[in-house]
């Protein structure tokens, strides 16, 4: 765990796989000079797929889960996009593996569209 001025900011999470929980909340991240090239790489990282962030609450509906490879998947609450993203990391396609994801809200549906061609560029 990494500290600074803020305490233990970067906690690992037992329950995902290569997950971590920021303990910063967003507007101390946006609002601390000290931690712009902070706010700069998480910008950075998202942008390109290499991360995604999400709360920590919204980790656990894929862990239940626990897809085999080879199943389908519905996600009918599938916007942002975080929880779909976790998901199809356990699918594979190639063994017959399917996620559909969809939204009841248009704006919203935009948003998960967005977050997945992200993930799958």
């Amino acid at each position: 765990m990494k500290k600074n001025n803020y305490g233990e900011v970067l906690q690992r999470l037992k329950f995902v796989p290569h997950a971590y929980q920021l303990n910063l909340d967003r507007s101390t991240i946006r609002k601390n000079p000290d931690l712009e090239p902070l706010k700069e790489w998480l910008k950075a990282m998202t942008e390109a797929g290499f991360i995604s962030r999400q709360e920590t609450v919204s980790m656990i509906p894929p862990v239940v889960l626990a897809p085999d490879p080879s199943n389908l998947v519905l996600d009918m609450c599938a916007a942002p996009g975080s929880k779909t993203g976790q998901l199809l990391e356990t699918l594979r396609m190639e063994e017959g593996g399917c996620l559909v994801a969809n939204d009841s809200s248009s704006s919203r549906a935009f948003m998960l569209v967005h977050q997945l061609k992200r993930i799958m560029d």
